[in-house]
Formats: C-alpha cells, sequence, structure tokens
C-alpha cells in the first residue's frame, strides 16, 4: 500500500469529510496519550486528571477512536491543563 495522502484516513476509502474528522481524532488522542506516558500517569491518575473513567482511558491508549468524539476528546484535554488551537488551512 502507498500513501498518497497526507490523510491516510482518504487513502482507506473514508469521505473527505469523515477522514477529515478521523485524522482530527486522532491527533487529539495522540496529544492525550503522550500526555499520560510523559506525565508517567497510571491509568487511575490518567482517569482522576481527565475527569473520565478508567475504561475510557484504556480505550484512549488502545487506539479505539470509533468510541471518541471530537468534543470529548478537547474536553478531557483541557481537564489535564493542555490549550486546544484550531488551525484552518486552504485545501
Amino acid at each position: 500500500m502507498t500513501q498518497t495522502n497526507p490523510n491516510i484516513f482518504e487513502d482507506l476509502g473514508f469521505s473527505a469529510e469523515e477522514s477529515e474528522n478521523l485524522r482530527v481524532r486522532s491527533d487529539l488522542m495522540i496529544s492525550l496519550r503522550q500526555l499520560i506516558r510523559s506525565k508517567q500517569w497510571s491509568l487511575e491518575e490518567a482517569a482522576l486528571h481527565l475527569k473520565t473513567t478508567i475504561d475510557c482511558v484504556e480505550e484512549l491508549l488502545a487506539g479505539k477512536i470509533d468510541r471518541f468524539q471530537v468534543e470529548s476528546l478537547i474536553t478531557m484535554l483541557t481537564h489535564a491543563g493542555m490549550k486546544v488551537q484550531v488551525e484552518i488551512v486552504a485545501a
């Protein structure tokens, strides 16, 4: 398989709209995973800081992208003291 697009989800056959949503969710999930690892939080600590459940943290760390919406990921990041910025660029 050869990636021809910066958004791998388009290469996988998702529509432009869905692939962009998946890319944004993926980026947010990666940021949360990096934060949890950098802080060396246990599952319990991560759930406490992100104001969510241990099950949710486990799904996040397992990369279950279908379980998360953009809004919930942004909320978890802000609970952890992170600031989320959105950048819009021409396609």
